[in-house]
């Protein structure tokens, strides 16, 4: 609402003064009377109607200056919340930007010093999870030298002589994050997430206890034992062409939609005992070296066309 301008406050007296007038005149010359008396009621009546007009106006002045002000002070709040907004989405901006560069830097601990800050940030800012989420992933899939096919126990102790020891470090990290945000048991649960770890080399992997909306580990190379126990897809999982080089465990995990283990290629024991899958759980081509347990599954359809089994026959 525009402000009142000065001059129409004007015109509007001048109107009530012209409007008494006229009254006056009015009544004066109704009356007829000369007598003193009369003169002076029609006066006091004139300059009555006159008075309260002019209440009027004043009251109708109030109410629109308190609107006015009103209307200036939703503009003033509105305008100072977008302000706010504006400078809280540049700080969580800079901040996303900076840690990702330092994901980047050459040194071990500038690296985990960003990731802990990508951390920092997606616990403050729910909106910026998936995000944050997706680098982490992102960071997992980059080229990474993987230790001898074969070695049983910790890839970890196998590499700690490597000089590559500060970026399994990194990436260990980076496990455990995303472990601790997807486990539902969690104080700092992130539901709702999704993982692309496509081609992604991944050293002693733990998923376990964690609810994801899908996940997708196809061609990933898994060194090391691999535990996701008692885990929730709630999406399709995607494990096709995936190398699994130690001890797997998928016991009593959740596949709603199933997933898909066609061409894996598992070289030691692997549980899928008491899974239950509400689709289509696949394994054709797949590769079991030491075989598989699928005991106590519940399957709405279990595929395992042209799988290979030790010649024992063991499944």
């Amino acid at each position: 609402m525009p402000l009142l301008k000065w001059r129409w406050v004007a015109v509007a007296g001048a109107s009530v003064a012209v409007v008494t007038a006229g009254l006056l005149w009015l009544l004066l010359g109704w009356s007829g009377s000369p007598e003193a008396p009369v003169r002076i009621d029609a006066v006091k009546t004139a300059f009555g109607i006159g008075a309260g007009a002019g209440g009027v106006f004043a009251l109708w002045l109030a109410t629109r200056r308190q609107r006015t002000m009103e209307l200036q002070l939703a503009e003033t709040t509105r305008v100072a919340g977008v302000t706010e907004r504006d400078l809280e989405e540049r700080r969580v901006t800079e901040l996303y930007t900076k840690a990702v560069e330092q994901l980047g830097s050459d040194k071990a601990p500038v690296r985990l010093g960003g990731l802990y800050a990508l951390e920092r940030l997606g616990q403050d800012n729910p909106k910026q999870r998936q995000t944050i989420v997706n680098v982490l992933c992102a960071y997992l899939r980059m080229p990474f030298k993987a230790p001898v096919v074969g070695l049983k126990g910790s890839a970890a102790r196998d590499l700690a002589d490597d000089p590559g020891e500060g970026e399994l470090l990194v990436r260990l990290a980076v496990q455990e994050l995303l472990k601790t945000h997807l486990s539902h048991n969690a104080a700092g649960y992130w539901p709702g997430m999704s993982i692309d770890l496509q081609r992604a080399t991944l050293v002693d992997f733990r998923l376990s206890g964690c609810t994801l909306a899908a996940a997708d580990f196809s061609r990933a190379r898994f060194v090391g034992q691999l535990h996701i126990r008692g885990t929730h897809f709630t999406g399709q999982v995607g494990f096709y062409g995936t190398e699994f080089r130690d001890i797997v465990n998928f016991d009593r995990s959740v596949f709603e939609e199933g997933a898909f283990f066609s061409r894996a290629h598992f070289a030691g024991s692997v549980r899928f005992t008491r899974i239950r899958s509400g689709g289509r759980f696949e394994f054709s081509r797949t590769v079991f070296e030491e075989g598989a347990d699928f005991e106590g599954g519940e399957h709405q359809e279990l595929d395992l066309t042209d799988a290979q089994f030790p010649q024992d026959g063991t499944k």
